[in-house]
């Protein structure tokens, strides 16, 4: 079993969703501590002036684990956030997708960050990349550890033997460890869309926005992956 485990972004990029399909099992790594200025809460798409922020505000996440942040509806970023999208990928092949499976989703009105990027990657997974893939959430598994020990602790209990990390985890595994408990790492570098049409480009490939820009404008998972 390959296993693969991530915080829950929102609109994550095509990467995420990369290691996503190419795991059996996904763990949401929501039981760690929220990191302020990430994209845990704000992910990038594209207009006419280039790219821009589309943010999720919350209520005082200092502190808190990821789970645990709650989201600000004083602010009208739900309406924000949605006309955003319409307005500037309205015209795109796939845009059906985003009407049907992902508009809907905000006016469930979450109360909890992590609750609503779940839900988004899932109708991902499930409406576009069509793969039946086992997900948990780690604030449902008992662990107590933090760093590589943390990875190594959920690959253990899920008895996998084979653990897909990205680049970034070259910076802090304990190898060793690893290799001690017959677990095999492999680094899956970003792989990034090529060679899409983006209307709001200007005829510049822009790869690192929000897995959204692919999946409207190229209308096919298989394009170019």
């Amino acid at each position: 079993m390959i296993l693969s485990i991530h915080q829950p972004q929102y609109l994550p990029w095509l990467p995420y969703f990369n290691k996503i399909m190419d795991a059996d099992c996904f763990i949401f790594l929501d039981n760690v501590q929220y990191q302020k200025n990430g994209i845990i809460n704000r992910n990038e798409i594209l207009n006419n002036n280039g790219r821009f922020w589309l943010t999720v505000p919350v209520l005082n996440p200092v502190k808190k684990k990821i789970y645990e942040v709650k989201i600000d509806y004083s602010k009208n970023w739900m309406q924000k956030h949605i006309k955003s999208i319409e307005e500037n990928y309205s015209k795109s092949k796939n845009f059906y997708f985003f009407k049907k499976h992902i508009k809907p989703i905000y006016f469930k009105k979450f109360e909890y960050l992590a609750d609503l990027n779940i839900e988004i990657i899932l109708s991902i997974v499930e409406n576009f990349f069509k793969k039946k893939i086992k997900f948990f959430r780690q604030k449902n598994i008992h662990t107590l550890e933090s760093g590589s020990n943390l990875i190594l602790e959920i690959c253990k209990k899920f008895n996998t033997n084979n653990y897909l990390s990205g680049p970034g985890g070259r910076n802090y595994l304990d190898l060793n460890s690893f290799l001690k408990n017959n677990i095999n790492v492999e680094f899956r570098e970003n792989k990034l869309p090529i060679h899409y049409l983006q209307p709001n480009s200007k005829n510049k490939f822009i790869a690192d926005v929000s897995v959204l820009d692919f999946i409207l404008n190229a209308g096919n998972k298989k394009t170019n992956l």
